[in-house]
């Protein structure tokens, strides 16, 4: 708690608790109740479950902290209406509600309207690990971008890639015209369909007014191919 009040990003507070070998909770419970950590997750097998910031979200948004029972999600009440207790608190209300009042700040701003499936999810990889970029909102901001989830996935990059989105959707699609030469929508279904892949590198920081002209093509690779 005191490392989200000193404004240190979820993100970081996950990488500071995997480098100093912290379990997660369901790690933690298994090696309590003596059964091995790890499992199956995403069709992989880990020896042990790593944090995330999504993890460690889920953790500081949850009433169990102030030693409630919880059922999807919510206090559990009694018949008179106060919650029903599990076991000693380790955050009060109060200090539950600021908590609270910080995560949700940090939500807050201008966000572009999230898509339900963007055009280029399973099409876009991250040339660092291979995997699929996914799109993202960006706080202050009117656009997204695709981005490397590999933290999201429990795994790091050594070259995390992102773009906006509306570049890369643009030279897809362009791309795609010219190698199948056709007009008309181009969807999801199609790029699939036909073994599109479009690779994307890590960037460099820092550049100069040309960069808000459009992506550096250079780090983007465009092929066709039989489906994964």
């Amino acid at each position: 708690m005191d490392d989200v009040h000193s404004g240190l990003s979820l993100v970081a507070i996950a990488h500071r608790l995997e480098a100093a070998g912290v379990l997660v909770p369901r790690d933690r419970h298994a090696q309590l109740h003596g059964r091995p950590t790890g499992g199956r997750r995403h069709g992989r097998d880990f020896d042990r479950f790593r944090w995330t910031a999504g993890s460690l979200s889920k953790i500081l948004r949850t009433p169990t902290l102030m030693g409630h029972r919880v059922h999807r999600g919510k206090t559990v009440r009694d018949s008179e209406g106060s919650p029903v207790l599990i076991g000693p608190p380790l955050l009060t209300e109060e200090e539950f509600q600021a908590l609270q009042d910080i995560l949700n700040a940090r939500s807050n701003g201008i966000h572009p309207k999230r898509r339900e499936t963007s055009l280029l999810v399973g099409v876009a990889h991250c040339a660092g690990c291979s995997g699929r970029m996914y799109f993202a909102t960006r706080k202050s901001y009117a656009y997204g971008d695709y981005a490397c989830r590999a933290s999201a996935r429990g795994t790091t990059c050594p070259a995390p890639a992102a773009i906006r989105a509306s570049w890369l959707d643009e030279y897809a699609v362009s791309r795609y015209r010219e190698a199948f030469a056709v007009d008309g929508e181009v969807t999801r279904e199609r790029l699939l369909r036909d073994g599109v892949r479009v690779t994307v590198a890590k960037g460099r920081s820092g550049g100069g007014p040309e960069r808000l002209a459009g992506p550096d093509t250079s780090r983007l690779t465009f092929t066709v191919g039989p489906r994964p």
